[in-house]
């Protein structure tokens, strides 16, 4: 959508988008670096296993050359017997080797991205199967990337392959005069050999996937501008709406302390920009206390409201200052400035009975 209105993906992905990316199953994952790990323990496990292996394999055809001395019969029952002696000679390994891939596959996944469970890649989708979609995406940057992927593996395996074979040749030539068992042993360990090169070869090949998956995958769910915008308005809300309630919050903020001034038992000014109201009980107060404060015109609306409900105004431009930055609304006056409010009280106090 944000295509058609010609918007382009500029912006970085936010948090919540990359979460929403990854409960979709969308998250950095190179399969050429899966497919090297389980190649690589694979070929691990055979060649720690080989010596147990050759073994039974060796036990295995001596005991079949014995089965098959010459004017035997080949019955089934035979068959059936070398069949089953096979199978209970190459099962270990495979169990083993089994149990290593499945193991290796888990962990794969779990390194590159995290333990989490999701059916919705699984889910069907239409542009999965419509022919469109498909040659579209056979031509686009990922299939592209892919053919590349594709060809360098089979370049690095052919030559890995050829030049391997070529040095192992050199050790081929006296294989016909030795016994059988060393042949094996040749055929095995140059198996191992070409397959651990290809291993290391396709490892370097998955690294540099890794970090091409990870960067079309912040491409991928890169953002336009409106939809940074909206998100913003779905987490933070309106900015506009915001600011109108918290315009109502301070209405109604100053309505209430507009109630508190007629209480005061001073209000003091500077004389238009601050105006501070002081109350002090001394029956439930240990000290004078602030109860309403404001600056500009709400500092001339509190003075409007202490002359019409005959509150004592008096000037004192440094105190009002002092008093209107450092005490908050509720909180009694700090101990440095006992003095000065105690007299202007006092001075109150003594004038009262006469008004």
């Amino acid at each position: 959508m944000a295509e058609q209105q010609g918007q382009e993906k500029t912006e970085q992905p936010t948090e919540r988008k990359r979460q929403k990316a990854r409960d979709e199953g969308q998250a950095t994952f190179s399969k050429e670096l899966s497919s090297a790990a389980l190649l690589g323990a694979a070929t691990l496990t055979l060649y720690f296993a080989s010596d147990l292996f050759l073994d039974e394999v060796r036990g295995l055809m001596h005991g079949s050359f014995t089965e098959l001395r010459p004017g035997q019969d080949f019955t089934i029952t035979l068959l059936y017997r070398i069949l089953g002696d096979a199978f209970s000679t190459v099962a270990p390994v495979l169990l083993l080797l089994s149990v290593v891939i499945v193991s290796v596959a888990f962990l794969s996944s779990v390194i590159q991205v995290g333990f989490r469970f999701t059916l919705k890649p699984l889910a069907p989708k239409f542009s999965k199967i419509s022919p469109l979609t498909g040659i579209k995406r056979l031509f686009s940057t990922q299939g592209l990337a892919e053919l590349v992927k594709s060809l360098a593996k089979l370049t690095i395996i052919g030559l890995i392959g050829y030049f391997t074979f070529v040095d192992l040749l050199r050790e081929a030539n006296g294989l016909a005069v030795l016994p059988q068992e060393a042949i094996i042993i040749f055929n095995f360990k140059a198996g191992a050999e070409i397959t651990g090169k290809i291993v290391l070869a396709l490892f370097g090949l998955s690294v540099f996937d890794y970090f091409y998956q990870r960067w079309q995958q912040e491409q991928q769910i890169k953002m336009t501008k409106q939809e940074v915008r909206e998100e913003t308005k779905e987490t933070e809300g309106d900015p506009q709406l915001k600011a109108r309630i918290r315009q109502i919050q301070r209405e109604m903020s100053n309505a209430r302390m507009m109630q508190e001034v007629p209480k005061a038992d001073a209000l003091v000014v500077n004389p238009t920009h601050f105006s501070v109201a002081l109350l002090y009980d001394r029956d439930v107060m240990e000290a004078p206390q602030v109860i309403a404060k404001g600056a500009d015109f709400l500092a001339l609306r509190m003075r409007t409201i202490a002359n019409e409900n005959a509150v004592p105004i008096v000037e004192k431009p440094a105190l009002a200052r002092e008093l209107y930055a450092s005490v908050e609304i509720g909180e009694p006056i700090p101990e440095r400035l006992f003095k000065v409010i105690a007299e202007i009280l006092a001075q109150i106090y003594r004038l009262r009975p006469q008004r």
